[in-house]
């Protein structure tokens, strides 16, 4: 089955439609900033843009610096333009996005803690903390932290340190429909009667939130989803694979981290519940990765269960 691929003049117009459209709703030509580093995010999962990034760094090696260079750039002009710039927090988000280039440079085999070197300070709150603004307005704090983290990891991992099986394309076929349909529809089998059952859910369903069904999922499949996935499985499952080459095994662990990951969600906390049913949720998403390839399956599975969730359980 053929598969349709993002191409780069569509990432390109994707990426200016939507900053030019959030420039206008939040009233602030800074918000390009995070516009620049969300149209990089297509553009790497578009045509081959990969490939031609990586035999760029290839003919001189010193040009790696220019990643997270750029990337620390966009941030310095949006804290100096928000008057959130303090040298703390600037030098903070320079050793964060470098040193996953450094370590992986120096020991490829470093993985495991380069992710969590991109993972935990986002978990913890400390990337979204120094992008928070101090005054009262339209704050994109969450989708530029999110941004940063996910176009640092991929340059990271993808480009420089070449992971294999990431998934990370904006690539569509059936094939990929179907296994994110089909894993949220056997999620949903199993979360939404336990979800009732342990009161983790309670039905909240109106037409009004209907309405926003379909912008509330392109923001979670693009800002939540997707680095999600990118972290848990084109990341944390694909090594544990790699390592142990038994997928059944990746997959339980995988989830279970993912599950992890959500105990801080309260209150109350740890939110046991919500462990649960992020590990079940961990599950589906990892299956719809493995059986495709693609985290565009997973992220699809994803953005499913937290649309749903929000728009009739929550």
């Amino acid at each position: 089955m053929k598969r349709y691929r993002l191409s780069v003049s569509a990432a390109v117009l994707a990426g200016a439609l939507a900053t030019i459209t959030a420039m206008v709703w939040f009233s602030s030509p800074l918000i390009a900033c995070p516009g620049v580093a969300f149209t990089a995010m297509l553009l790497l999962a578009s045509d081959s843009v990969l490939e031609r990034t990586q035999r760029w760094i290839d003919t001189r090696r010193a040009r790696i610096v220019v990643l997270p260079a750029g990337l620390w750039v966009l941030y310095v002009i949006y804290a100096l333009g928000m008057g959130i710039a303090t040298v703390t927090a600037v030098t903070t988000m320079a050793v964060y996005l470098s040193v996953p280039f450094v370590v992986l440079g120096v020991w490829s085999k470093a993985e495991p803690l380069v992710i969590l070197w991109i993972w935990l300070p986002l978990e913890f709150g400390i990337i979204r903390q120094i992008l928070i603004m101090r005054t009262p307005g339209g704050d994109v704090h969450y989708a530029f932290a999110q941004l940063l983290a996910i176009d640092a990891g991929i340059l990271a991992f993808v480009v420089w340190n070449r992971t294999p099986n990431t998934g990370f394309r904006f690539d569509w076929d059936g094939n990929i429909f179907l296994n994110g349909l089909t894993n949220f529809l056997l999620f949903a089998a199993i979360a939404i009667p336990l979800g009732f059952a342990i009161q983790f859910i309670h039905y909240s369903f109106t037409l009004r939130k209907l309405s926003t069904a379909v912008p509330v999922f392109a923001v979670i499949f693009l800002f939540t989803a997707l680095p999600e996935e990118f972290l848990f499985r084109g990341l944390i499952q694909n090594w544990i694979e790699r390592v142990t080459r038994r997928p059944a095994l990746s997959l339980a662990i995988a989830a279970l981290i993912f599950g992890a990951s959500h105990l801080n969600n309260g209150p109350p906390i740890p939110n046991h519940r919500y462990f649960l049913m992020a590990t079940i949720g961990g599950v589906f998403y990892g299956r719809a990765w493995r059986n495709t390839g693609s985290l565009m399956a997973s992220a699809l599975t994803h953005a499913l269960v937290d649309t749903c969730w929000t728009v009739m359980f929550r």
